[in-house]
């Protein structure tokens, strides 16, 4: 299992070496690079073709010693995102689509499709997955945002974590009513009504569904179990009719 492990590291890091070669050359080729990479030449092309899975436009002639290169234009960058942080960056694309800038919309789209694209399947699918369990709504109402205050990092973050692991989280509570309690709360699904973030939870001290906005959330824990997802539909109904996934 250790020379498995060796091996999916050496590859990836290559891989990451390759893309540096495509982007540092206007052109190259295939025979060119598996020298620097002391690699043969068909391992290159098998790398060569996850890439442009991976979403990298790598352009190519036609015939034995043909020439590859990067698409022109395309940036190869240098920020490195985790799970968590591809969903930050994903979600903040969506609600700025929300928002509806005509003179961005074209764009944001194009970036929230190539953010998608530049994860491994495995990961793109887990993301995938997170992503269907967010909704977009409305703005808040006026009624709303006269009790609203930004919650507390350490809040979101709780949250977010719960959200992502399905685990069990310990909040206190403060309703409408002033009244604070203690509750073990599934988070099922996250619900946002610009500025205002819900968790759609399963209460597992009522035994239903229940709206929880993070603002009135004053402390969260995340506990050992886990929970499994529970039909959408039932959070889905809690909701505004025209609220979307992202």
């Amino acid at each position: 299992m250790a020379g498995d492990d060796e091996m999916v590291r050496g590859r990836a890091e290559r891989l990451e070496v390759l893309k540096t070669l495509l982007a540092n050359r206007d052109v190259t080729t295939v025979e060119d690079v598996a020298t620097d990479l002391g690699v043969s030449g068909r391992t290159v092309q098998r790398d060569l073709a996850t890439l442009r899975r991976s979403g990298v436009p790598i352009e190519g002639d036609r015939g034995r010693g043909g020439g590859i290169r990067l698409e022109r234009g395309w940036s190869l960058g240098r920020v490195h995102l985790n799970e968590s942080e591809a969903l930050g960056l994903l979600l903040s694309l969506t609600i700025a689509e929300k928002v509806g800038s005509p003179l961005l919309l074209d764009d944001l789209r194009s970036i929230t499709r190539k953010v998608g694209n530049a994860f491994a399947p495995e990961q793109a699918r887990r993301i995938r997955a997170l992503r269907d369990r967010v909704l977009v709504g409305k703005p808040a109402s006026e009624t709303v945002l006269d009790t609203y205050t930004p919650p507390t990092p350490a809040v979101t973050r709780a949250v977010l974590e719960a959200f992502q692991t399905r685990r069990l989280a310990g909040i206190r509570y403060t309703d409408r009513a002033g009244a604070v309690t203690q509750r073990k709360i599934e988070v099922q699904l996250l619900y946002y009504n610009v500025p205002v973030w819900y968790a759609l939870a399963w209460d597992r001290d009522r035994d239903s569904v229940r709206f929880f906005r993070l603002d009135r959330i004053q402390q969260c824990s995340i506990l050992e179990s886990t929970f499994p997802l529970r039909p959408a539909r039932d959070f889905l109904g809690a909701g505004e009719p025209d609220a979307r996934t992202m």
